[in-house]
């Protein structure tokens, strides 16, 4: 002990001892998150192999990516995967894998509105959203109407069908609502996105950009009235479409002082004293009907029709509503305003984006049963999925998403 060489000797012992065993926890850790890393990087890569497996014709036809698949299968796979990766490596096990897909599963209205979305942002930027063709070849069948009950039970929206108004009921809401138009259409927005994906996948009863078979030919109509006949839905948009006008319409008669005055007069003749005024009033919501209606045969033509008329864009004539006689479409050869398309696109603004969604999911849902497969449900299929494993011991977690 009192050997000083000797003491000195022993404590350097200790400290390369110390200095060792370091250096082996560095390694062991070293070699532990290598492992770790290496089994990361084969779960990630197992993972996006089961993205792989996405419908095309889903995302062929709407642009949506997603994966038919149970918890049980999507375990099964990527275990396959880890095991071939690694079985010649005796450090990397990884074990107790389960797989849920929670807020992924298509059945949640969010996935399928950021799918969306992306879609659309990418045909924005591409400058895609003109370059679809419209196919007016096919044959149309007007009549059709949905009446498997357990098609229809299955359907994302049928929760909300009792409670959904018609969409002749809502014009009301609509024109009290409507203020700058600019703002319908402004293209940075996510509900012009949304309107605007519905026209460009969805057929309307003038235009079909789809080139597919589907089961309604009114699909746009039946988003906006969501009744299972497409002979129905579409004259109940065309009804809202002539509700919506007469407001427009009786307003600017209310505002023209000559065919106020004209109104005036007529009413007079037909009831002079106090009640001309009331009888004005009857005549004006006349007119303005009347010219509504021409207003929807000018639509269902392919012609324009201004939001607030003028002397230049109003058909209709007084004489003729007096003596109720139908003169067909009236052309005044206006080429301003807004097209059958531009309409449908100002009431899709208005309508419920709970509800909106829900009946597109309801037209995918139907169409892909008829060309993909007959038990084709939306809520089996997923647009990712979260998986928890352990490799060597350690908890993992992945969340994998289109």
């Amino acid at each position: 002990m009192k050997n000083r060489k000797g003491s000195a000797s022993v404590f350097l012992i200790f400290i390369l001892t110390a200095m060792i065993t370091l250096t082996a926890v560095f390694i062991y850790a070293a070699k532990r998150a290598a492992v770790i890393s290496y089994g990361d990087g084969i779960l990630n890569l197992a993972c996006r192999s089961i993205l792989s497996e996405f419908n095309l014709e889903l995302k062929d036809r709407y642009g949506i990516f997603a994966f038919e698949k149970t918890g049980e299968e999507v375990e099964a796979e990527i275990k396959e995967y880890a095991d071939y990766a690694l079985h010649d490596n005796q450090e990397a096990k990884v074990t107790g894998i389960r797989a849920g897909f929670g807020e992924y599963s298509l059945a949640d209205p969010r996935i399928i509105k950021e799918q969306i979305l992306d879609h659309m942002k990418f045909a924005l930027a591409e400058d895609l959203l003109d370059k679809w063709e419209s196919d007016k070849s096919g044959q149309k069948r007007e009549d059709r109407t949905l009446r498997n009950r357990r098609i229809i039970d299955s359907l994302p929206s049928a929760p909300l069908k009792s409670s959904s108004p018609g969409f002749a009921d809502r014009i009301a809401e609509i024109k009290d609502k409507i203020g700058s138009i600019d703002e319908i259409f402004n293209q940075s927005k996510e509900t012009y996105l949304l309107d605007r994906y519905i026209l460009l996948k969805f057929k309307n009863a003038l235009e079909d950009r789809v080139g597919r078979a589907t089961f309604f030919e009114n699909e746009v109509e039946y988003i906006l009235e969501g009744d299972y006949s497409n002979k129905k839905n579409k004259a109940e948009v065309r009804r809202g479409i002539v509700l919506f006008r007469s407001g427009f319409n009786a307003a600017y008669l209310y505002l023209d002082e000559e065919k106020r005055a004209q109104t005036l007069a007529a009413a007079e003749v037909l009831t002079p004293g106090p009640q001309a005024v009331l009888t004005q009033a009857i005549l004006i919501g006349t007119w303005a009907f009347a010219e509504a209606e021409n207003d929807a045969r000018l639509l269902e033509k392919g012609k324009p029709v201004v939001l607030f008329k003028d002397k230049a864009s109003w058909a209709t004539d007084l004489d003729s509503v007096l003596s109720n006689r139908d003169e067909g479409c009236i052309d005044t050869g206006n080429r301003k305003g807004f097209y059958y398309q531009d309409y449908l696109m100002i009431f899709l603004h208005f309508e419920s984006e709970t509800l909106k969604l829900a009946r597109m999911m309801d037209l995918i849902q139907i169409n892909m049963k008829g060309t993909s497969s007959r038990d084709f449900l939306l809520k089996n299929y997923n647009g990712g999925f979260r998986l928890k494993a352990k490799i060597s011991g350690r908890e993992r977690e992945y969340d994998t998403r289109y």
